[in-house]
């Protein structure tokens, strides 16, 4: 198992252990399986209180040991944007509950056919969202 790989199963893991994230998606590049050496690994972390992960960026560290790293807004998901120190580049989309909300807003629409692969789902709000914009089309949205 490459790296990626390994690192993407421990944050699904820790994300699985804890009631604070009700899911988990890898989206991007990896999600659809066209990876290059270089992309960086694109994470969706749908939370019950986002402020539970944003005040205090710290647990970005279990993961390994920090370079640098990033605030980006982009609406709804603020992401932290990491450098590691082997070089991965990360970015931990987190998002509120009402992301994953239908109507499907744009932006998650977007998101979702771009790639996405469900890593943990303990209320089955990603299930609905992937079916929900799989019978839609653009002009539904």
């Amino acid at each position: 198992m490459d790296s990626e790989a390994l690192f993407i199963r421990d944050v699904t893991a820790w994300a699985q252990s804890l009631d604070e994230i009700a899911a988990l998606a890898l989206v991007g590049s990896y999600a659809r399986h066209q990876a290059r050496p270089g992309s960086d690994i694109d994470l969706i972390l749908i939370c019950h209180d986002t402020g539970d992960f944003l005040d205090d960026v710290s647990w970005v560290t279990h993961f390994g040991k920090v370079k640098s790293q990033k605030i980006e807004d982009w609406g709804i998901v603020t992401s932290i944007r990491v450098f590691y120190s082997d070089g991965k580049e990360v970015e931990f989309g987190v998002a509120p509950l009402k992301w994953a909300d239908l109507p499907v807003d744009l932006g998650t629409h977007r998101v979702v056919t771009d790639g996405m692969m469900i890593l943990d789902d303990k209320r089955g709000i990603l299930k609905r969202l992937v079916e929900a914009v799989s019978r839609s089309n653009l002009n539904d949205v």
